[in-house]
């Protein structure tokens, strides 16, 4: 990733997204947008795909992730879901929601912290995230 960075250029949002992401062992459930071109370029990263409906604790135990990568909603599921999901399974690192700019993250935010309170969530908001060409919208 390059970046122009001085005392008048600060990281981007996006930059500094994708720094949290470099070198770290993540693990994707069912990318349905495509990420932008910044976060896809990560650097060092361990990228791991499943389904939601494939987590399990073997999953977990083998990839061993540093963070968890979601879109907030998608056709099967939502965030707070998976986030179920990964309290079952004994998986209580950063958990992070990836979306289009949204008009109240915090609210949502309050929400996953309901049912997450000890773990680390945030929401990723991309300006411009396209659906992936294999995710077929409900008509």
């Amino acid at each position: 990733m390059i970046s122009r960075l001085g005392p008048n250029n600060p990281p981007s949002e996006v930059e500094r997204k994708s720094a949290e992401l470099a070198d770290r062992r993540i693990l994707v459930i069912e990318p349905t947008m495509e990420l932008p071109h910044a976060l896809r370029g990560v650097t060092g990263a361990a990228i791991t795909i499943a389904r939601l409906t494939t987590i399990d604790a073997a999953l977990i135990e083998r990839t061993a992730p540093d963070l968890v990568l979601s879109p907030l909603l998608s056709e099967a599921f939502d965030i707070l879901d998976l986030a179920r999901v990964m309290i079952r399974y004994g998986y209580n690192g950063p958990l992070r929601a990836y979306s289009l700019p949204l008009p109240n993250a915090d609210l949502i935010r309050r929400e996953v912290r309901q049912i997450w309170p000890n773990g680390d969530f945030d929401i990723f908001e991309i300006p411009n995230l396209a659906p992936s060409p294999n995710f077929s919208r409900r008509r």
